[in-house]
């Protein structure tokens, strides 16, 4: 069928990336906590600091895309919550309703942006039993090599890391956080000096600010270059796939012309060894690249939500995904999977009444094995001597 060829091409163009902690509680002992973000460098960040102080796991999504298999990933780890980092447009509501459907507690932390999110992060942390050092990070928010330096000191300091932009209000915030008195570090590159200089004189009556300056590096820019390319082939598959009114259409690809323009140049720069200014254009190039994501999944979304076929298309690969995972832990899936032939019989057939009927059963019949077989899940993971978690 048309729409089974087209979740296949769209799914297809994922990278599925898991980022776990350095430490971990064995499942069964306190149960289990996934972190489910997107791969945005800011909310990535966030969730792996979470995750090194807690022993949570963390899965990524694609930025602002829905990926099915993310969704059998997270239920390998059998958890009981989920707490998702990101507004909708980072991690798309559909993983939020995947998870109910399995019964599974959800939350999402977040905010209007990543700055926001940021916030939202830290005053939700103390619900995981988390106490902070008198020590904040500060880092521009779109400054990856930067925002690893912050998550590397944030974790040496136990410090709150808090994104800045040229709106920062760096004392409000800090009074906000409850460490208005807090020892400040300032970590930058090149490409972020003017945002540093503005929270320095916002801290400048202070006498606890330090600032440490991140070299742009070879492998740096190169990695930039490569993640923006990634963010160009995710938009343009999602625009190829989509009809958009003639407005939105026309932004989409004046920001993808732009977005590509932008890797051009980055690559020159590379090229010439002018690696600061390639690492500058390439987070401009993912920026851009991520407005035509954003325009694209909100018109996949409301397909999804209107367009029968493709609901029920999607719904299949989701399931044969989750029961591929439930099988190999050893969760007997027999009479699901003789119920899903017959919703892709039913699909075949136009015949959506029954469609829905089996749909409703499918999840209710799902959630009971998932329900009941999670502790397969938890006999499956594996715990390597780095303390890692690892799917089996």
């Amino acid at each position: 069928m048309a729409w089974r060829k087209v979740i296949a091409v769209l799914f297809g163009l994922m990278m599925l990336a898991a980022t776990v902690s350095l430490t971990g509680v064995r499942a069964g002992e306190a149960g289990v906590t996934v972190i489910l973000v997107s791969d945005n460098e800011a909310d990535c960040a966030l969730a792996e600091y979470l995750a090194n102080l807690t022993g949570a796991v963390v899965v990524t999504t694609t930025w602002g895309v829905y990926d099915p298999n993310v969704t059998a990933e997270v239920m390998g780890y059998g958890p009981d919550r989920v707490i998702i980092i990101g507004g909708p447009e980072a991690v798309v509501e559909e993983y939020v309703s995947d998870l109910q459907d399995l019964n599974i507690t959800v939350e999402r932390w977040w905010g209007k942006n990543r700055y926001e999110t940021n916030l939202a992060v830290f005053e939700n942390a103390s619900r995981l039993g988390l106490r902070f050092e008198n020590s904040v990070v500060m880092v521009p928010g779109n400054d990856t090599g930067a925002i690893r330096e912050a998550l590397r000191e944030a974790l040496r300091t136990r410090g709150i890391i808090v994104f800045a932009n040229n709106t920062t209000d760096p004392v409000r915030i800090m009074v906000r956080l409850g460490v208005g008195n807090a020892n400040v570090t300032i970590i930058r590159s090149r490409v972020t000096e003017r945002i540093a200089e503005r929270i320095m004189l916002k801290l400048e009556s202070r006498t606890k600010v330090r600032q440490v300056e991140v070299n742009v590096t070879p492998d740096m820019a190169l990695e930039a270059i490569n993640v923006s390319e990634a963010r160009i082939s995710t938009a343009e598959g999602l625009l190829a796939n989509v009809t958009l009114p003639e407005e939105k259409k026309i932004l989409a690809e004046r920001m993808l012309n732009l977005s590509k323009a932008e890797l051009e140049r980055a690559k020159e720069a590379y090229e010439a060894g002018n690696y600061w200014r390639a690492y500058g254009q390439a987070i401009a190039a993912k920026a851009h690249a991520e407005v035509v994501i954003r325009i694209a999944s909100k018109e996949w979304e409301v397909k999804l939500r209107f367009d029968p076929a493709m609901r029920a298309e999607t719904f299949i690969y989701r399931v044969e995904r989750q029961l591929a995972v439930m099988e190999r832990a050893g969760i007997d899936v027999t009479g699901l999977k003789a119920l899903l032939e017959q919703l892709k019989a039913a699909v075949e057939n136009g015949d959506y009444d029954v469609v829905n009927s089996l749909m409703t059963q499918i999840r209710r019949e799902l959630m009971e094995a998932y329900t009941h077989g999670k502790g397969k899940f938890w006999e499956q993971i594996r715990f390597p001597d780095h303390g890692r978690w690892a799917a089996p």
